[in-house]
């Protein structure tokens, strides 16, 4: 791991993983964190959100949390807009999502 490898936690709200999605949420996110999504520069960890006052995403680097605009400015180091960033992460967790529900379909 790159010593300024930026360390993301996302919250996941159970209800993304439909009406039973209290049931799933705590195993799936085990399950994503065996081998959770990451590029050269950033690796994710996916934890339920059950308390909706927490942000939906953090960013840390050094074990620091990063404010909103150092997080920002972290990512475009990379060539790549913390939007973008987050939007492909969204993709692979979605596409996770529907893998594991429907091994339990």
């Amino acid at each position: 791991m790159s010593e300024l490898q930026v360390c993301i936690q996302l919250r996941l709200e159970p209800g993304c993983m439909g009406p039973q999605g209290k049931e799933h949420i705590e195993a799936f996110c085990k399950k994503e964190n065996t081998a959770p999504w990451q590029n050269d520069f950033a690796i994710v960890s996916v934890v339920p959100r059950y308390d909706k006052t927490l942000p939906e995403w953090e960013y840390r680097l050094k074990n620091k949390l990063l404010k909103a605009e150092q997080a920002v400015r972290v990512v475009e180091m990379h060539n790549i807009s913390k939007a973008d960033l987050e939007e492909e992460i969204e993709t692979h967790i979605a596409q996770e999502i529907d893998l594991y529900m429907e091994g339990k379909l």
